[in-house]
């Protein structure tokens, strides 16, 4: 655990990733409609979308990866994710994530910037097939926008 978190905390201290995600732009009619039917259906009338963002990452170790697919709920805290995890041929969604997506060995780092000066980091790991939060990160910063952190409130779940 204490390795983990030092990787966290060097995200959080530099604002980059280790491992960059990278997201695909793909049409719905090339997703699995299990996937596809996570994108709000309001918010998708409403922007006429015919496609959406997806990140392929393994999160459990298991060589299999998952897919992250954006939801179509975005705003200044960062983007909405459900986090689907193929089984039995089929996707189904192990949890879902709002923010700013950062990756880490396994784990998945979320940012959800809070004002000018205050952020959240959360911390997540794929475990039975739930995605579940290890920790969180509450930081203030002394400048803004979340310029030089100076303080921290970290929770650890059990």
């Amino acid at each position: 655990m204490n390795s983990i978190f030092l990787r966290v905390l060097a995200v959080v201290l530099s604002g980059v990733s280790p491992e960059p995600l990278e997201e695909k732009v793909v049409p719905f009619e090339k997703l699995p409609a299990e996937c596809m039917a996570v994108y709000d259906a309001d918010i998708r009338q409403f922007r006429q979308a015919t496609a959406t963002e997806v990140i392929s990452v393994d999160l459990d170790g298991d060589k299999v990866n998952e897919l992250l697919i954006f939801n179509g709920e975005n705003g200044s805290g960062g983007e909405g994710w459900a986090v689907m995890q193929k089984h039995n041929g089929k996707y189904r969604k192990t949890g879902e994530v709002f923010g700013i997506l950062y990756k880490s060995g396994k784990g998945l780092i979320v940012k959800s910037p809070c004002g000018r000066d205050n952020a959240e980091w959360h911390y997540y790991e794929l475990v039975n097939s739930k995605l579940i939060v290890k920790f969180n990160i509450d930081v203030k910063y002394r400048k803004p926008v979340r310029q030089e952190p100076f303080q921290f409130n970290i929770k650890v779940k059990k």
